[in-house]
């Protein structure tokens, strides 16, 4: 047998697989990535209007629905974020079944982690 490649010269030089995806994933995290700066920039001054109020004067600002918004926008985006990251290196350095389950549980973290954050500021917002 010979170790002829299939690849055309074209794919071999882009490093295509058969598969044809992958971009995909790395467009996800720029754009998680873009969409993160300017919502860490409104976490960060929504913390440090916080800073100067006492606990009932805070739980007031966080249930307004523009701050609420803005924190769960920042906090479901982090974490969408760190799951496509978290993916990325599992599938580059986990092999066999333990990539199936790895990649199960770095989902489930996410949308746990997610729903904890929802639950925490809608809790905050309405009582």
């Amino acid at each position: 047998m010979s170790n002829k490649s299939f690849r055309t010269p074209l794919g071999r030089v882009r490093s295509v697989g058969a598969g044809r995806h992958g971009t995909e994933g790395m467009l996800a995290i720029r754009l998680t990535a873009a969409a993160m700066m300017p919502l860490a920039i409104a976490f960060v001054i929504i913390i440090l209007t916080l800073l100067h109020k006492d606990y009932n004067g805070a739980r007031a600002e966080m249930g307004q629905p523009l701050v609420a918004v803005l924190v769960l926008l920042f906090v479901c985006t982090g974490l969408y974020h760190m799951s496509l990251g978290v993916r990325v290196i599992l599938v580059d350095y986990v092999h066999g079944q333990a990539r199936e389950w790895s990649l199960i549980v770095n989902t489930c973290v996410a949308v746990a982690l997610a729903a904890l954050a929802v639950y925490a500021v809608m809790r905050v917002g309405f009582t």
